[in-house]
């Protein structure tokens, strides 16, 4: 029985937010040549498109200054693959003779993958152009994926494992241009554990691949032959790519540092010197074919006898506060070619986040050759796993805890003072003292490098070299987690989870839905049944480009509140022309400069320009149920079904009765619709009805009220609106939308055809909550979005990306009624009510995908000063009595920890900011006129103008 159960068991995963992690990253051009784009890798199997996209800034409307216009910078995804793998290693390959690149990746499937994202540029997704399979699924250390090494002309791939086994693919195009992939070539080696690899730039030659590796010795059944004193000795091998005999050998090896951990290879051929950077524990070295490195005592001695260095290394500034006994670990390097011949540089980074550059000097005559190495401090970054550097002259950091960043290069040679340390000094402090003879033993011990770097110890600070531009989150590693609703007045529960490690740890709340801003609260006299905004359609508003609102309306059961919007939002009574002793159940400004106003006695148009109202009063005893308007058309609804239209007179200004008609069933909500522009009225307009339907009706002369269409609902309808969405400057290609409220708690939306008035299609339903909805207009990003209100409020929009309909909770509490406002000081925002207050609110759309599958929840940071270890609930009120609900408060308890660090008087002391705050601003310097500037594909006449110093908080790995 429990084998059947066993075996009848199926699980499903639904993650809740897609993780924020990065395990590899690589730039490229993927989609379209000149298309700077990052792939990265993501732990559950994702691989995900980015691409980095510069635009001018929006200026402030009538801003004609001749001041340089500012870029906004964002990163945007393009693509994302589900792959339900374990992915390894990633790289980008250039094939030959083309001008994009397609990615290689490796995983747990045994087999290398080779991506081409060029359908993705139009929507698509990345076709598989080779997956040949090589070995065993699953992550063994010998099976090849765990390292992926491309050579720079794109001729051939390595796939190497953790021990033993290497692959290399030779790539090529058919003749009719398709790439293609041979059988692999075996070039394995018998107990030899892989630290990392590299493909050489070797030009056209044969394809070269570096590979760091140890092997170690032979035993048998625990026989005698590595006792405890025998060291281990890394080596930096190159393996050769016969193209001619189709053969892979191990062409040449030299012995490295023992604590070498990263490569990263030289530009060669006609470009450069060749080669490779090697990082390990305290220094970085250089390596190349022809080397001997130094590795034994007779290589640092000349014909002569006397010592002599055999090793192009240098040592690194290290932190003035770091024990000098204990070593810094180098964990990346890249090498970013720049346009001219000879020129590139190196960046590296260690376990503390500080990253250095470095120089590597040429001879002056022979420029393939190296003499010597310059590594200086140019800034301190979250601990990486990639630097990836485009030639836009910006910085992909994908952080291995917390948030990643991308930042901008201000510039790239470093100044004098900075903190700087040369190979010859290395070599001095080598040759000038006569303990020890072995190079290899004197550059292993920590305390050598601290006298190698004594005059280049520094302490960290905000950025100098790099401005951060954009920042991606990410909540990993979370640490501990509760979910409950503790906030006590939100509907749907928070996450509460601490994240990062150290200095970058924070607490972060989860909640479901887009983010809002809430930028004003103000109580009311009571609680009000509507809300309305009349816009200012005055001349001088006009001449702003925009709409903004002139008055907000409030209807209250026998009353309404009319608050003028200005720099103060203030209350004006009976001097706007309102009726304020009525409540109010439809307003709006009209075209030509009036204002209606549907009161249950009747309509009210009021001439704002002359002082003056017309009153059209009800007929009879009769009584207005419900009223919808909008700049030219007035439509309003009696008990038993009436309707009558009322449109505005361009040649009077006056608002006429136009058609009345008995609609057979009575109104429960009814909407004018909005007008397109470039037209005068719109065509159609939405009634529901308490027998469950929801009919359009026409507004066009020649047919007043007659229906068009008609849908069957399967409950009462409680609010509906009638939107044009999509191409608003060319009202051929909008779509019209109907969107309904219910009073069972959910919402219906259908398209309803713009010149028929047909409902188009199958309604799209969704359940909202436990109480009825309303819905209204509003704006969202700068396009049409509507406000659903029930248990807690809902925007409902089309995605301005992909063009699908998506819909989103909003993280706030319920609403009862609400509208659009604009004013001034705020472009998009929401005025609503909850309960007996009034609610400024301002929906943050803008870069966040609302209502995306990447948007599920939004959060809120707390910064911690140390890691987090556990958190826990307590209940405060003081004293032993019971406790009132409203007196008892609940308080997370956070225990924080780290090892071996300072506390936050010892660092404030020490010059650590350990806030992680910013510092002051810095002042501007000018980029020297013979610096290494950083070459760019664009703006290259930009060299020469001052850049400015931003500090940007980044000090904040420090000492431990």
């Amino acid at each position: 029985m429990a084998n059947q159960m066993q075996a009848d068991l199926t699980l499903l995963d639904l993650p809740l937010k897609r993780s924020g992690a990065i395990i590899a990253s690589a730039m490229g051009e993927f989609t379209a040549p000149g298309a700077q784009e990052i792939v990265v890798l993501r732990p559950g199997g994702l691989i995900e498109l980015l691409r980095i996209e510069t635009e001018e800034a929006a200026r402030p409307a009538g801003d004609d200054s001749d001041e340089e216009e500012e870029l906004s910078t964002g990163i945007k995804l393009v693509n994302r693959t589900e792959t339900q793998s374990v992915l390894r290693s990633l790289e980008a390959v250039r094939l030959s003779g083309s001008k994009r690149d397609v990615l290689a990746v490796g995983a747990d499937g045994g087999r290398l993958t080779v991506l081409d994202f060029e359908p993705c540029g139009s929507g698509g997704q990345p076709s598989l152009l080779h997956c040949p399979a090589f070995g065993r699924t699953g992550c063994h250390r010998g099976t090849p994926g765990q390292y992926l090494a491309v050579d720079p002309k794109g001729r051939a791939v390595l796939v190497g494992a953790a021990e033993k086994r290497k692959l290399v693919y030779v790539l090529n195009r058919d003749a009719s241009g398709r790439p293609t992939i041979a059988s692999p070539l075996e070039a394995h080696r018998s107990r030899t554990i892989c630290f990392g690899t590299v493909g050489l730039d070797n030009g056209y030659d044969n394809p070269i691949f570096a590979s760091l590796e140890y092997q170690y010795p032979e035993i048998e059944d625990g026989a005698a032959g590595a006792g405890p004193s025998t060291i281990m000795e890394k080596q930096l091998a190159y393996y050769e790519l016969d193209l001619g005999l189709n053969h892979v050998s191990r062409r040449w090896a030299v012995p490295a540092q023992r604590t070498a951990a990263c490569l990263a290879a030289l530009p060669g051929g006609t470009d450069g010197p060749g080669g490779v950077l090697v990082g390990g524990e305290d220094w970085i070295e250089y390596l190349h074919e022809g080397m001997t490195g130094g590795s034994s005592p007779h290589d640092g001695m000349d014909v002569d006898g006397d010592r002599k260095a055999g090793k192009v290394i240098c040592a690194l500034p290290r932190r003035a506060l770091h024990p000098a006994g204990k070593g810094v670990l180098v964990t990346q390097i890249t090498v970013h070619r720049q346009k001219k011949k000879y020129k590139f540089f190196a960046l590296a980074q260690t376990e503390y986040g500080d990253v250095y550059k470095v120089t590597v000097r040429l001879d002056a005559k022979d420029k393939t050759r190296v003499v010597g190495l310059t590594v200086s401090l140019f800034d301190t970054l979250p601990v990486a796993n990639g630097l990836n550097v485009s030639k836009l002259g910006m910085l992909f950091v994908p952080a291995e805890f917390g948030d990643h960043a991308l930042y901008q290069f201000l510039r790239i040679d470093v100044d004098d003072s900075a903190p700087t340390c040369t190979s010859e000094e290395a070599t001095a402090a080598f040759l000038g003292q006569e303990e020890v003879t072995d190079e290899a033993t004197y550059f292993a011990d920590p305390a050598h490098a601290t006298a190698a770097a004594a005059g280049a110890a520094f302490t960290p600070t905000s950025l100098r070299n790099l401005r951060r531009l954009v920042s991606a989150d990410s909540l990993a590693p979370i640490t501990d987690v509760i979910v409950g609703e503790l906030a006590g007045n939100e509907v749907s529960p928070q996450i509460y989870a601490l994240c990062g490690r150290g200095p970058r740890s924070s607490l972060r709340t989860l909640r479901h839905g887009a983010a809002v801003t809430e930028l004003a609260v103000s109580d009311l006299p009571g609680v009000p049944g509507a809300i309305f905004t009349v816009a200012d359609n005055s001349e001088s508003a006009a001449g702003t480009g925009r709409r903004m609102d002139k008055y907000i309306v409030v209807s209250f059961a026998d009353a309404s509140l009319v608050l003028a919007i200005g720099d103060t939002v203030e209350e004006i009574g009976e001097g706007s022309g309102f009726v304020t002793n009525v409540p109010t159940l439809a307003c709006s400004a009209l075209s030509g400069g009036g204002i209606v106003q549907v009161h249950p006695g009747g309509v009210r148009h009021i001439n704002v320009e002359k002082g003056q109202a017309k009153q059209w009063h009800c007929p009879g005893l009769k009584r207005i149920e419900t009223a919808s308007a909008n700049e030219s058309q007035v439509i309003i609804a009696f008990a038993g079904g009436e309707v009558i239209y009322f449109e505005l007179d361009p040649q009077s200004g006056n608002l006429t009765e136009a058609a009345t008609k008995d609609m057979g069933a009575d109104v429960c909500c009814l909407d004018v619709g909005t007008i397109q522009k470039g037209r005068s009225r719109g065509l159609f307009a939405a009634v529901g009805f308490r027998d469950q339907t929801v009919r359009i009706v026409s507004l066009a002369p020649g047919s007043l009220l007659a229906q068009k269409s008609s849908s069957a609902l399967r409950a009462l309808p409680h609010g509906t609106t009638l939107q044009y969405v999509g191409g608003e400057d060319n009202a051929a290609i909008s779509d019209l939308i109907l969107s309904v409220g219910l009073d069972d708690g959910s919402s219906l939306r259908v398209g309803v055809d713009p010149v028929t008035g047909s409902i188009s299609g199958s309604p799209a339903r969704r359940f909202l909550g436990a109480r009825p909805v309303s819905v209204s207009r509003v704006t969202v990003g700068s396009s049409p979005a509507s406000l659903l209100l029930s248990s807690r409020p809902w925007i409902s929009r089309p995605d301005p990306a992909t063009g699908r309909h998506v819909m989103a909770p909003l993280s706030y509490l319920p609403l009862d009624h609400g509208c659009a406002f604009s004013s001034a000081t705020i472009r998009e925002g929401i005025v609503a009510t909850a309960g007996s207050t009034l609610r400024i609110l301002s929906v943050e759309a803008e870069g966040s995908g609302l209502g995306t599958e990447d948007e599920a929840f939004n959060a809120k940071s707390a910064d911690l000063r140390y890691t987090p270890r556990q958190m826990c609930l307590l209940s405060t009120g003081g004293g032993a009595a019971p406790q009132k609900q409203e007196d008892r408060k609940i308080v997370l308890a956070v225990v924080e920890s780290d090892y071996n660090d300072y506390g936050l008087e010892e660092k404030s002391a020490m010059g650590f900011d350990a806030t992680g705050g910013l510092g002051k601003m810095m002042k501007k310097e000018s980029k020297k006129e013979d610096g290494d500037a950083m070459d760019m594909d664009e703006s290259d006449d930009e060299e020469g103008k001052e850049e400015k110093k931003q500090d940007d908080g980044d000090d904040d790995d420090e000492e431990r």
